[in-house]
């Protein structure tokens, strides 16, 4: 990776999206700009490049949204999909939040709604 973002190859110059993600254009798994990760013990070999490797080295520490690794590493956000995709494949990455979100607060709503009501 370039100090100035995106990937490089020393002879060659800035590497195109296509050539990171292996010509591939749509991730495998549907991925919100929101969906958080967190690096796991990969449980499959699966062989690592830079792309990878930036990936599960941003996703040790914390969770991560997919929109903050893409902002990160400088990729626009499909790319990202894709090799996010690849490492959910081999189980080296998780959802932080596999069951999804919590069910709506009824009583929350209504107030909500209500408060909606008297500015119209």
């Amino acid at each position: 990776m370039t100090s100035g973002g995106g990937w490089s190859d020393s002879t060659l110059g800035d590497v195109r999206p296509y050539t990171v993600t292996g010509g591939r254009t749509r991730p495998r798994h549907p991925l919100h700009l929101t969906t958080c990760l967190v690096t796991r013990p990969a449980t499959r070999h699966m062989p690592m490049n830079i792309e990878h490797e930036s990936l599960l080295m941003l996703c040790s520490g914390a969770p991560r949204s997919v929109a903050e690794l893409a902002a990160r590493l400088h990729q626009p956000v499909q790319v990202i999909k894709v090799l996010i995709g690849d490492l959910l494949d081999a189980e080296a990455l998780t959802p932080a939040n596999p069951d999804g979100p919590a069910d709506p607060d009824a009583h929350l709503l209504e107030v909500l709604l209500d408060a909606l009501r008297t500015k119209l």
